[in-house]
């Protein structure tokens, strides 16, 4: 399709957001559905002998209602002029992208675009308003990551430093380069680097990359995301390195192990709380003894909000109830007046979660604390337990109308999930679940 009068250029519409269409002569129309329409064309000047791709917007269609001139509105006949004029300047190596954009933004009319390059060199822009229309992507990525933290995008120490650490691959090629001249190939280039050596983070930088420059689209910096889609990518077949687990049925052995090892009653209490809990090994072993009850067994994680240790990495409170034998144990060792519920003996602080690690691992050296999740989801399964209880036992965020519509009560099921669980762990035998109470509405 290729619009070729004024009339269908005013016809059109965009299929998708920054749909284009062919206008000829190397000038498209590109269009959101927002209902923002421009000229643009495509410039591929070869720079340091390599070939870029810049898309050029020169305008936006005429609706007659003032005079016509570049960057404002064009009739379809002068912005093909345009395009296929500047288009040459750029690609003969005459002339710049940087220049000819200097060029668009004096607002000159078509017919003064000869004379008008000739003194490319000599316009001036505010500095003001050249700092707002062309910052570096380093200035980009800065704004965008500060905003993400206001927002309490992330709230784990080690998500918090992700986008820096995978920024720190790209940021030598791309960050001192004003946003709106960076190409299409040099991010697929430098991004592929990444996929080739840090896979894991070059996903996750792609991400960042494109919500970027959507940032610098909405805010007419440049007139398309050159992020290309993560399936154009080359990703390496690499072996994924999961998190050390056992199988459910060795639970029995662990809990043997744990009872009859040389390790101290609170090291003993905590691991099962831990195993019992399905939980992170830093939310059971920094466990304060303000948010738990020992009368009933029943804990609470509060949210995490900032750089505290052993909060709910999710941002949400989390409660729930060890069994009746578990509650024990831990009762058992408490010390009272204690700050955390789980105490060295040796040292008389709360326990080390690596030390917790490490009993684990002298079981079995494949093992890691986190793998128990994976083990408790196991078990869960074969168990029959519910797959939204189980979700909400481990704390893993729910998805699509889950999220909307799952937000009752859930603490009495989980309670008897985790009585079930327990006794699988020391007899090998899951029991049947008792007859709930409907669940209750959140308060």
């Amino acid at each position: 399709m290729q619009l070729t009068t004024d009339i269908l250029v005013r016809k059109w519409k965009p299929r998708k957001d920054r749909d284009r269409v062919s206008c000829g002569d190397s000038l498209y129309l590109q269009g959101k559905l927002n209902g923002f329409r421009a000229y643009v064309f495509r410039a591929q000047p070869t720079e340091h002998g390599v070939k870029k791709t810049y898309w050029i917007t020169i305008g936006r269609p005429n609706t007659g209602k003032g005079q016509t001139r570049l960057g404002a509105e064009l009739t379809l006949s002068e912005a093909r002029m345009a395009a296929m004029f500047l288009r040459q300047a750029i690609t003969s190596g005459e002339y710049t992208v940087a220049q000819v954009k200097k060029v668009i933004s004096t607002g000159c009319a078509v017919m003064e675009l000869s004379e008008a390059l000739k003194t490319a060199d000599n316009i001036t822009i505010d500095p003001v308003q050249r700092l707002h229309s062309y910052p570096t992507f380093d200035a980009c990525f800065a704004k965008w990551y500060e905003l993400n933290i206001k927002a309490m995008r992330w709230t784990h120490k080690d998500s918090l430093k992700r986008p820096q650490v995978a920024y720190a691959h790209i940021k030598g090629k791309l960050g001192h380069l004003p946003i709106n001249d960076i190409p299409r190939s040099l991010v697929k280039s430098v991004l592929q680097d990444m996929y080739m050596s840090v896979t894991d983070l070059a996903g996750k930088m792609r991400g960042y990359c494109e919500e970027i420059f959507e940032n610098a689209l909405d805010d007419r910096l440049i007139d398309h995301n050159p992020v290309p889609p993560a399936r154009n990518f080359t990703v390496p077949n690499k072996k994924t390195k999961h998190h050390g687990t056992i199988e459910a049925a060795r639970l029995p052995d662990l809990y043997s192990y744990i009872m009859g090892c040389n390790y101290t009653a609170p090291f003993k209490a905590c691991a099962v709380a831990l195993i019992v809990s399905g939980l992170r090994v830093s939310n059971i072993a920094l466990l304060r003894q303000d948010n738990y009850d020992p009368q009933t067994g029943k804990f609470t994680i509060p949210a995490k909000t900032g750089d505290e240790v052993g909060l709910m990495k999710s941002g949400r409170e989390y409660t729930g109830v060890f069994p009746c034998e578990v509650r024990q144990m831990i009762n058992a060792q408490l010390v009272e007046a204690h700050e955390h519920v789980f105490v060295s003996t040796y040292n008389r602080r709360c326990i080390n979660p690596e030390s917790l690690r490490k009993m684990f691992k002298s079981f079995d050296k494949t093992m890691t604390s986190h793998g128990f999740r994976n083990t408790f989801k196991e078990w869960a399964d074969n168990a029959d337990v519910n797959e939204f209880l189980a979700d909400r036992y481990v704390d893993h965020n729910l998805k699509g109308l889950d999220k909307a519509y799952r937000r009752y009560n859930t603490i009495e099921a989980r309670a008897d999930i985790a009585r079930r669980y327990y006794a699988y762990m020391v007899t090998g035998v899951t029991p049947a679940p008792r007859k709930q109470p409907l669940l209750s509405a959140v308060a």
